[in-house]
């Protein structure tokens, strides 16, 4: 076993219970895929079937004998690790903001989104902590969700921070549902001091992490040179399984637009460090599972392979291709352990702060809106009570043998909406109050901690904070 050599998978299964199409045979398929590759870590996400992770564990075992689900909310994180080095390890963090409970068919809220993380034992790197996430969707154009995601992303960076700050190799997978040019990818990579792998190994296509891909990008036209030369995991037009898909889309006669070939939203992020570097990254899974005219999953994977040396023999550059050959440039564990120490800039720490306020506007709105339902239902509420109540008094008084039929029909007629609007007041009164407020709380705290950074941020440039690198 080459120790110095280390090969890492990230792919989104779409294994939904019922909801995802052919979810057996596709996850058998994805595990027979797994087994025959020479990957030394995976990571999974949207795994919603223990049964499906069990069958995908037992398959990979001899190659990846290590392997953990991670267990949370009502329905499971849908995220796993499989290892070829042992797990000593095992944690996860559940994320404060992730979905509402009226948004039942988006799932996210009873699924307890968070991140999964494991910690490697590595005979050269030492503690390799693998963190794999699956952050908030947009659910549409208006992307109501931005802020939980930018939430999710913060907590997501101080996790990272933490683990950096031990002296541990950080390796970071997952959907992250953000294209490159969005805030959560700079609070990763500029917060969180994480490398975009992809990025790092295409170098040599020139490629901006701003830069959004157009027709005229593609130079030879095809899908697959598409794909690979922008790292496009997700809504291709040539995955059978995305709402863009078109099966003559594979020429070059056909003139399409970029949002029909897909985002990259899939990554690996990892912490640079003198023993850990990035030779190669792809994309994979991007074929047809054998025998059938169907895509493994509605997501591609990622796949990248780094070089490992040990700490007292950092990696060298004649063990890297010759595209890597390059300064390789990372902060010392001593710089990145000071909480005032961020590459974001003030401008995008007051952009976050501001879009954060806006959505905790949205969000006491919201909650204020509810609490008026329940004050107007507990009225009907009142009103159904005392017709139940009044209207059979009245009868049994007046004896009036032709009002009788009134008594009769009132269960039906006052009853039920009775007991509907009951319900309806309860509902309203949780999720008014108790998550609605909740959530205006938490998301007010996230732009307090970064009200705290940009503060502090000041502190330092006007010299007021000594960081560790100037002690």
């Amino acid at each position: 076993m080459d120790h110095t050599r280390l090969s890492v998978l990230s792919l989104n299964c779409w294994g939904l219970y019922i909801v995802s199409k052919k979810r057996r045979f596709r996850l058998e398929a994805i595990a027979e895929a797994i087994q025959q590759a020479s990957y030394d870590i995976v990571t999974l996400q949207e795994v919603w079937v223990q049964d499906d992770f069990k069958k995908l564990k037992s398959c990979v075992s001899t190659k990846l004998p290590y392997a953990k689900y991670f267990y949370s909310g009502a329905l499971g994180s849908g995220l796993a690790i499989l290892s070829r080095y042992p797990i000593i390890q095992t944690s996860y963090y559940q994320y404060t903001l992730a979905g509402r409970p009226l948004k039942v068919f988006h799932g996210d809220y009873y699924v307890g989104k968070g991140c999964a993380s494991v910690c490697l034992e590595h005979p050269l790197a030492g503690l390799i902590q693998v963190f794999t996430t699956h952050l908030h969707a947009g659910y549409g154009t208006s992307d109501e969700y931005q802020g939980h995601r930018i939430s999710e992303s913060w907590e997501l960076a101080t996790l990272i921070r933490s683990a950096s700050s031990q002296g541990r190799q950080v390796i970071v997978t997952g959907d992250f549902n953000s294209v490159p040019t969005t805030h959560n990818y700079r609070i990763l990579t500029d917060h969180g001091f994480m490398a975009d792998s992809w990025l790092e190994a295409n170098d040599r296509c020139c490629i901006s992490p701003h830069q959004r891909p157009t027709e005229t990008d593609n130079e030879d036209g095809s899908e697959d040179a598409f794909i690979q030369r922008f790292g496009v995991t997700c809504n291709s037009s040539s995955n059978t399984w995305s709402k863009h898909f078109n099966p003559v889309s594979q020429g070059r006669q056909q003139q399409r637009t970029h949002a029909s070939k897909g985002d990259r939203l899939d990554y690996i992020f990892y912490r640079r460090s003198d023993i850990l570097w990035c030779t190669n990254s792809c994309v994979v899974m991007t074929g047809r599972i054998p025998g059938t005219d169907m895509s493994y999953s509605d997501h591609f994977g990622v796949q990248s392979d780094f070089v490992i040396g040990s700490h007292g023999s950092p990696a060298t550059a004649h063990q890297l291709p010759q595209h890597t050959k390059r300064p390789h440039t990372f902060d010392p564990i001593a710089t990145i352990s000071h909480p005032t120490y961020t590459n974001l800039d003030m401008t995008t720490v007051q952009e976050l702060i501001l879009l954060l306020q806006v959505d905790q506007n949205r969000m006491e709105q919201t909650a204020q809106r509810f609490l008026r339902y329940f004050v107007a239902l507990v009225v009907l509420v009142l009103v159904f009570y005392v017709a139940m109540v009044v209207v059979p008094y009245r009868v049994a008084v007046t004896c009036d043998s032709d009002e009788m039929l009134i008594v009769w029909l009132l269960p039906l007629l006052v009853g039920i909406p009775l007991v509907v609007c009951s319900v309806l007041a309860m509902v309203c009164l949780l999720v008014g109050f108790v998550f609605g407020y909740g959530e205006k709380q938490a998301m007010h705290q996230f732009v307090t901690d970064l009200q705290t950074l940009l503060h502090g941020i000041q502190l330092r440039n006007r010299g007021s904070v000594t960081t560790s690198l100037d002690t």
